[in-house]
């Protein structure tokens, strides 16, 4: 990763400045106030290399086309075991990707290949074309999304109007404006379905992009899902599922599959910097058929929403997983 120091007077200023340099896929390290104004660190992931795998065979004659597939589905099996990726979906990457690999002489290659066979990607534009209205489960960390995407937007220089469904009372536009570092006043909160439909209406009224926090849904309470239902009814939004990599893949797959039976196409991972094994939340959205947006890779609200690319996804699988060398190659 490629990381630099920004100073601007402002730390919007800072952050525009690391966004010029660097691109809309850099992630904001940490940020202080010094005393002649702001400064951040911010990197980037350097442009992917396709190295040679990091490995020779000594054994004379070379092995079969065939016995070197098997070893590469062997290898990419092993990985998303340790990953906790049900045992199917391990077999169907693993065995695609074996046979991209011998087509390509490229293992990691095979390895964003076979997922993006699997996964769709669809980032959500910085601009914010379309009202978006995240919804998901408790502690996804929609808030936190919410106030990234508003970020990102204005990075873009577009003004994006951050509106939070506060209906179940909780004070969510006060977290959202700490968030964001404005005043509570400058979030829109409305307690009821109808102060929120009147509040959009306005805003729709003056042309302006904005982002939705809905309250927390338990995918497992028929009545909350009905009352999601009819929010998405309701609102002139696309909804978006916000889902933390954390929890036990049977019950990721459930969920995420409740949250698809409401018309929900697009999701955005979060918490990825908290945990190791992430092929619990990757079957699950693979399962429902979902499109991969976005990859919440830090806590910081700055930064680290970045746009799902099967190569990404490679190198995340790969980052920790035992035996997974001969395969960082590429990805």
């Amino acid at each position: 990763m490629k990381m630099k120091l920004y100073s601007a007077a402002t730390r919007d200023e800072a952050i525009a400045l690391a966004y010029a340099d660097m691109g809309q896929d850099a992630i904001i390290l940490s940020e202080w106030e010094a005393e002649s104004g702001f400064e951040i660190r911010a990197g980037v992931e350097r442009a992917t290399q396709r190295a040679t795998p990091q490995f020779e065979l000594k054994a004379a004659p070379r092995p079969s086309p065939i016995l070197q597939i098997n070893r590469y589905r062997d290898q990419l099996k092993e990985i998303l075991a340790w990953h906790g990726a049900p045992d199917g979906f391990s077999d169907v990457v693993a065995t695609s990707g074996a046979r991209l690999v011998g087509a390509s002489k490229d293992p990691s290659s095979g390895f964003s290949t076979a997922l993006e066979g699997l996964i769709g990607f669809s980032p959500i534009a910085p601009a914010l074309d379309r009202p978006v209205m995240l919804v998901g489960p408790p502690g996804s960390g929609k808030t936190s999304v919410a106030a990234k995407l508003v970020r990102r937007a204005a990075a873009a220089n577009v003004d994006a109007m951050p509106v939070v469904a506060d209906f179940d009372a909780t004070n969510g536009h006060t977290q959202l404006a700490a968030y964001l570092r404005r005043d509570v006043e400058e979030i829109e909160s409305c307690l009821t379905p109808d102060d929120l439909m009147f509040s959009l209406n306005r805003i729709e009224s003056q042309s302006l992009p904005h982002v939705i926090d809905t309250p927390p849904i338990n995918p497992t309470d028929r009545e909350d899902m009905d009352r999601l239902r009819d929010l998405i009814n309701l609102v002139d939004a696309e909804p978006v599922l916000v889902i933390s990599a954390e929890g036990h893949p049977m019950d990721l797959e459930d969920n995420v599959k409740a949250f698809a039976e409401l018309g929900i196409r697009r999701c955005i991972i979060t918490k990825l910097d908290v945990v190791r094994r992430r092929g619990g939340v990757l079957f699950a959205i693979a399962n429902a058929k979902l499109n991969l947006s976005h990859l919440a890779l830090t806590p910081f609200i700055g930064g680290g929403l970045i746009p799902a690319t099967s190569n990404r996804l490679a190198r995340i699988l790969l980052e920790d997983a035992p035996g997974a060398e001969i395969l960082k190659g590429a990805a």
